[in-house]
């Protein structure tokens, strides 16, 4: 030991201290960086070394590893409420614009309907006036329209579901390929150092912004390494291998399925195993919620033709003519393309009023369909009223959103109070880093005044030399 060892303390001192501050400051660069984990540098004495006299001498500081802060279970936590949140949120959002589009306000399925069949009453009161007709056409017109409307408001929702279930897969994707990379990363920096625990923060952020996609599962192996699977075992990520999601168009509705490719032979279809996140709500709305919505308005536009075809048929028009279906008669699609008929087109004194050939004046088929009004008819398989029909719907679609807003803040409020948690854990204080700053440059500084005090000393023991 001597004034070379002194040197050699005093270079590792500021190494040391430098390495600190380097990693504070990092810490103070992103106190506003979401996801951001607290880091620090581990510093521990150095192995003592034994002098010529036999003495153990200390031999400085040295750094044994750069740490960041951050409690496993917590993060756990965040990356599930961040999956149940973001699933809520899209409900919620498709919720409130699937409610618009059913709104009275915008659809006016109730009040058309209820204008149809009162311009009904109205010609049976005067079956041979042709304004009256010309009303029934026009009011049957706006029905249709709104029927239609209503049912490409609700498909281009569906479309877009469907557009956005490919869009959700690819970035998908391009996490799993971050956190790979990430993976090789942490593999190839040596254990413990500061690259480690920057690569650690920049996957858990990773992670948690895939969480809010799909319900996951993973761990940590021994090397820090992260593995990410689905959660009925479908591995996504293992080292820095990536095993991609795919979307393709397949079946009848020529929707996008998610399939998992486990390797280049083969595919599995994991459309209905994902169990949340915005990619299952992107799915069931558009599979379930959408189409069930859908299908209501088709059941409406099939029950309407049906039943007022199948009386308007046996009536006689102005001209003495029957067998004139009101709308056109259709075997699908009902909703899509529900309208009147060519002939009520061409001309409306082919709307029958009578069911008796032989008095024109008369009004019981005016009167009869004018009944389908207020009467119970078959919808869907049910037994209702129109308009008891259209309030239905309406009111599902309100508690379905209201249900979803009322979920959404509810997630929102736990993510909240578990980011909190992991806030006080791994988030930085800028209180706390001041005052290690203070700490470490002050430390530096006396560093660099040993290495001083050395370089005299050994400047004296050369001039003794001489």
């Amino acid at each position: 030991m001597g004034i070379t060892s002194i040197l050699n303390i005093a270079r590792n001192a500021l190494f040391a201290q430098q390495t600190s501050l380097q990693v504070l400051s990092n810490n103070i660069a992103n106190v506003n960086t979401k996801g951001y984990a607290r880091q620090e540098a581990v510093l521990t004495e150095a192995d003592a070394v034994m002098t010529d006299s036999g003495l153990i001498m200390g031999n400085g500081v040295r750094i044994e590893k750069v740490m960041s802060y951050y409690d496993k279970f917590l993060e756990y936590s965040v990356a599930k409420q961040c999956t149940s949140m973001e699933e809520q949120k899209t409900y919620a959002k498709f919720f409130s614009r699937i409610e618009s589009v059913l709104d009275e306000n915008n659809s006016q399925l109730t009040s058309n309907i209820t204008a149809f069949f009162n311009s009904w009453q109205s010609l049976s009161a005067d079956p041979l006036s042709g304004v009256a007709r010309l009303d029934v056409a026009t009011k049957a017109t706006n029905l249709c329209e709104s029927i239609r409307n209503t049912y490409n408001e609700l498909r281009t929702l569906q479309i877009e579901t469907d557009n956005n279930v490919a869009n959700q897969v690819t970035e998908i994707n391009n996490l799993l390929a971050s956190i790979a990379e990430l993976n090789k990363k942490t593999y190839e920096s040596s254990a413990g150092g500061s690259e480690a625990a920057g690569f650690a923060s920049q996957r858990l952020s990773a992670l948690q912004e895939l969480s809010g996609k799909l319900n996951l599962q993973y761990f940590e192996d021994e090397n820090g390494g992260l593995t990410v699977m689905t959660t009925d075992g479908k591995s996504l990520v293992e080292k820095g291998n990536v095993y991609e999601l795919s979307a393709e168009k397949t079946g009848a509705d020529n929707f996008y399925h998610v399939y998992w490719q486990g390797n280049s032979a083969y595919s599995v279809d994991i459309t209905n195993n994902i169990s949340g996140g915005t990619l299952k709500s992107l799915i069931d709305l558009r599979d379930n919620q959408l189409g069930t919505f859908i299908d209501d308005v088709n059941d409406l536009a099939q029950s309407l033709m049906t039943e007022v075809n199948a009386i308007h048929s046996t009536g006689y028009n102005a001209g003495g003519t029957t067998g004139v279906n009101f709308f056109e008669n259709m075997t699908r699609d009902y909703a899509a393309n529900l309208d009147l008929s060519d002939e009520i087109k061409t001309d409306v004194n082919y709307i029958a009023v009578t069911s008796l050939a032989s008095n024109l004046t008369s009004n019981d088929i005016a009167l009869a369909i004018a009944d389908l009004g207020s009467a119970d008819v078959t919808i869907g398989g049910a037994t209702t009223t129109y308009v008891t029909y259209t309030a239905s719907i309406a009111s599902t679609i309100g508690n379905l959103s209201q249900n979803a807003q009322n979920l959404s803040e509810y997630h929102q409020n736990l993510m909240d109070m578990v980011s909190n948690q992991r806030e006080s854990i791994s988030g930085v204080s800028i209180d706390e880093e001041m005052s290690n700053l203070i700490k470490f440059q002050y430390a530096y500084q006396a560093a660099a005044r040993l290495i001083n005090t050395a370089d005299t000393l050994m400047t004296a023991l050369m001039e003794i030399g001489r």
